[in-house]
Formats: C-alpha cells, structure tokens, sequence
C-alpha cells in the first residue's frame, strides 16, 4: 500500500501499525508462557548461567550442563563456606586469578560474587520470581549442595549486615578490615605514611 497524507491513507496506516503491534504482543506473550512452563517444570528457559551451558538433549531439549568452569566456581563458594576465603574480595581475586573472570579487577566483581552466592540455581533449583514460579528442584546438575548453600546465606547475611565492603584491599596490608580493637571493637586501618625520605607502612 502507497501510504499518504490523505485521511484514506492516515487510516489505513494507523490500522496496518496497531495489526503489527497486536501481533508483537501477542508473540511475546507466547514466548513468555513457553519459557515460565519450562521453568515450571524444573528447567533454565534463558541464556547459560556462569559455570554452565546449554546443551541440547534428546529428551529435555536444551538443558544447563556443568563446564570446566564449574569447578573453579565450586572451590570458591566452598572456600567462602569454610572460611578459606574471609571476605568477597578474596573469593573474586581466587576467581580473576583462575580465569573464571578476566576483563575487571577483583574489586569490580564483588556484586556478582553476591549474586552468585544467592542463587539457588547452582544447588540444583529453579526460581524466579518476576514471573511468579516459585523454588522447585531443577532437572540440572548442581555443583553444590544445599547444605553448603544454606551455609553461605548465613555468611553472606553476616558481612552484609550493616557494613561497608573494603574495595581498597592491597598485598601490602592483608589483614586489614580484619582485625578490630578489643576496646573499641573498631577495625584497625593501615596506610603508608609519608616520611622525610620515603614512606613507612603503619
């Protein structure tokens, strides 16, 4: 159709742009009932997470299988479970130093470290909650437990409870942001202090 500026043309222009826009919705609806059925059923309907890929199956179609990388992010969150690693930031510098991420400092992944450590997809579950699907096992492979997953949430509410993450960790002062004061029960700093000639850690 040769569209114009004349009423005729106006009107068949606006009807020809809504048929478009129903169909847009229309087909997005049907994706989004296709993907909340599969998560329904137990299975990751969205692109691979971390540590995983998606594998075509000849029985459950395309579905989250570990990969090496798996097993690094294993050993971190079992670090942070056990108190291998203390804080976020020593997981992330495990985790850069592995290969695991590689474009960013450790300081700049301490939040997807968080994210990570709070979803339940890696202990074998499917969740999520924008489209109102509920915590149900999932038909993927976990690479940790529950348990060691409930034990990270603790630890998780612990240090994210009412305290400031330490960006600023260097190899110089390792135990800063670590220890604290018996009296105060502040935390003690470290710093280089500037001298007549050179400067002294203190």
């Amino acid at each position: 159709y040769k569209f114009d500026d004349t009423p005729e043309g106006m009107f068949v222009e606006t009807v020809l742009a809504a048929g478009n826009e129903l169909e847009r919705h229309q087909n997005r609806r049907q994706v989004i009932q296709k993907q909340r059925a599969r998560l329904e059923l137990g299975y990751w309907s969205f692109g691979a997470k971390k540590g995983y890929d998606m594998v075509p199956h000849p029985e459950h179609g395309k579905i989250s299988v570990p990969n090496k990388e798996a097993k690094i992010l294993k050993e971190a969150l079992e670090g942070f479970a056990n108190g291998t690693f203390v804080r976020k930031i020593d997981a992330c510098k495990f985790l850069v130093e592995k290969g695991f991420w590689k474009k960013q400092s450790p300081e700049k992944y301490i939040d997807k470290f968080t994210q990570i450590v709070r979803d339940p997809f890696l202990a074998g579950f499917i969740e999520y909650p924008a489209w109102e699907v509920s915590r149900r096992v999932g038909k993927h492979q976990a690479i940790i437990s529950l348990e060691l997953y409930e034990i990270n949430q603790k630890r998780l509410g612990k240090l994210d409870f009412g305290k400031r993450i330490r960006t600023d960790i260097t190899d110089e002062f390792p135990l800063r942001g670590l220890l604290a004061c018996s009296d105060c029960e502040s935390h003690i700093t470290a710093g280089w202090i500037k001298g007549r000639n050179k400067k002294h850690p203190y």
